[in-house]
């Protein structure tokens, strides 16, 4: 008896332990495999082949408020105007603020320097392509240059967007929108001119206005207008006395 107990135990125990092996194995076999240790490859950097894209408008007000003067009298040999204008193209790209003084350290690095001239030479280049015209003079007196300022200033009160005009166009644009402002304000004078001119019709004699409502006032572009016409007149006339001075009297007398 003593022997078939011991039997009987030891199968029972050699039953246990090989369904602890068939468990282990199956837990094992369930498990997610570890992950590898092996560090990924760093991901390359792309390289900035620019560090700026274009003039903006806002970039040349901050010019013309350091500087004091119109951006039309800007000397590229000049070194504060050109200090100035990198430093206020490199304030108004979304860089980290620096007084010019501390942008002006930096600049001494031969290879900054150059990185930056270049951008602006690229940038210059590509709006010469577009910039068919010099940008008109609003109000101002012979000598003193209106500011690019002021005058973007005026498109915005006239319903210009202020963000697209600040940070997205470009001087290049400005002729576009100020032609087409320019005619809008000539044509809201020209029609208040009117009105007012019907307004007094009752109470004037208006056969004394030869000229219709001209006669309350001229225009500075209409007088601009009647000088051109006036010159045309007179190279016609001159043209035709000129003809006339080259006949000869026996084309009058069919001699």
């Amino acid at each position: 008896m003593n022997l078939d107990l011991f039997l009987f135990c030891a199968g029972v125990a050699l039953l246990i332990l090989v369904l602890v092996a068939v468990c282990d194995v199956s837990v094992e076999g369930n498990k997610r495999p570890e992950p590898s240790r092996i560090p990924a490859p760093p991901k390359s950097k792309p390289m900035l082949r620019g560090k700026f894209h274009c003039l903006t408008i806002k970039a040349i007000m901050r010019w013309e408020q350091m500087r004091g003067k119109s951006f039309s009298q800007i000397d590229y040999a000049d070194k504060e105007d050109m200090e100035s204008l990198l430093y206020v193209i490199y304030i108004t790209s979304d860089k980290p603020g620096y007084t010019f003084e501390v942008f002006r350290q930096v600049m001494a690095d031969e290879r900054f320097m150059n990185a930056m001239s270049s951008d602006l030479g690229r940038i210059m280049e590509i709006v010469a392509q577009f910039q068919k015209k010099i940008v008109p003079d609003l109000g101002s007196t012979e000598g003193s240059p209106e500011y690019i300022g002021n005058i973007v200033s005026a498109l915005i009160m006239a319903g210009l967007d202020a963000h697209y005009a600040l940070n997205e166009m470009e001087l290049c644009d400005l002729p576009l929108y100020l032609e087409v402002y320019e005619k809008k304000r000539k044509e809201e004078m020209e029609s208040s001119r009117m009105w007012t001119y019907f307004t007094m019709l009752p109470h004037i004699d208006a056969r004394k206005m030869k000229n219709g409502a001209r006669d309350l006032i001229i225009f500075p572009w209409e007088e601009e207008e009647a000088r051109k016409e006036a010159e045309r007149a007179i190279r016609e006339d001159a043209a035709r006395f000129e003809e006339l001075m080259k006949t000869k009297k026996t084309d009058y007398y069919g001699g």
